[in-house]
C-alpha cells in the first residue's frame, strides 16, 4: 500500500538485502484486493515465504524474524 509505513520500510529492507519480492497493491489492483479478501487477511504488509514444501506467513514487518528465514536461506545456497 502506498501510504503504509511498515510496507515502505519492508520494501526498503528487502531491496537493501537484494531479496526478490512480489508487491501486490490492494488499493489499485482489484485482483490483489480480492485475493487479500479471499484469504481473510486484514493487515498489511502480509508476507508469504515459500520454503520448499512449507509456506511461512508474517503480518506486519517483523524484520528480525524475516532475517532468520530469508538471510539464512540465501547464505546456505
Amino acid at each position: 500500500m502506498p501510504h503504509c509505513p511498515a510496507c515502505i520500510n519492508l520494501k526498503k529492507w528487502l531491496t537493501k538485502e537484494n531479496i526478490t519480492f512480489t508487491e501486490k497493491d490492494i488499493i489499485k489492483d482489484l485482483k490483489a484486493q480480492k485475493e487479500f479478501e479471499d484469504l481473510s487477511l486484514k493487515y498489511t504488509p502480509t508476507i508469504f515465504i515459500e520454503d520448499g514444501e512449507e509456506t511461512h506467513k508474517f503480518i506486519g514487518a517483523p524484520i528480525k524474524e524475516l532475517e532468520k528465514i530469508l538471510l539464512s536461506e540465501s547464505s546456505s545456497k
